[in-house]
């Protein structure tokens, strides 16, 4: 009885040593302050990190020019208004490729803002151009007009010219004229007859024939 008391005690005495060895305060302490430390850090990189800005490499920037580049002769293209009015003395200073549907022609003229504005509006009604509308600024030595002829649009524009501000710029916008395409057009049939041709005899029908016999 005695050995298996003492056997019993030895056993409980090992057991809280073992408990004993276990938990270690000063150990966790330690792991506590490690993993705070390293959070810590973890948070301030993940905030760097969001705060920094990104630069981004700015692509050089995209020069668009609006104007059409000249034509290489200053002749009047054969797809202008063959109606259209000149102002007496007007130069050509620029003929520009069509961009799109439409082409623009420059002019140059030595005249009065007031007496070109006239000469237009009157010479536009005569050849059958309807205008639409109609705008001056004799503030800026500007007008502006709109017209349409037979369904094709254009403008003029009257101001001082860059160049020399004793003559006026008249700036010439029209719509160009549609081409038909042939093969889409039905094909044009072509006789050779001339003129109404002899009758020819018609079959005798069988119920005069019997009528006559």
């Amino acid at each position: 009885m005695r050995s298996l008391f003492f056997c019993r005690l030895t056993l409980l005495k090992n057991l809280g040593l073992l408990f004993n060895k276990t938990v270690n305060p000063p150990d966790l302490f330690i792991s506590r302050f490690a993993r705070a430390a390293l959070a810590a850090g973890l948070i301030a990189l993940l905030a760097a990190c969001k705060t920094r800005p990104v630069q981004i490499a700015a692509s050089p920037p995209v020069q668009i020019s609006m104007t059409a580049p000249d034509e290489s002769s200053k002749a009047l293209p054969p797809d202008l208004y063959k109606t259209m009015p000149m102002y007496p003395g007007a130069i050509v200073e620029h003929v520009r490729k069509p961009k799109g549907a439409m082409r623009e022609i420059l002019f140059s003229a030595q005249g009065q803002m007031p007496q070109m504005v006239g000469f237009f509006k009157d010479a536009l009604k005569k050849n059958d151009f309807h205008i639409t509308s109609s705008l001056i600024m004799p503030a800026r030595k500007t007008w502006s007009c709109d017209f349409h002829y037979k369904g094709r649009p254009g403008s003029i524009m009257l101001f001082p010219s860059d160049e020399d501000k004793s003559r006026m710029t008249i700036d010439l916008i029209y719509e160009l004229p549609a081409h038909l395409d042939e093969s889409m057009m039905e094909p044009k049939e072509d006789f050779d007859v001339i003129g109404p041709g002899e009758i020819a005899q018609q079959a005798p029908n069988p119920s005069e024939k019997e009528k006559r016999n």
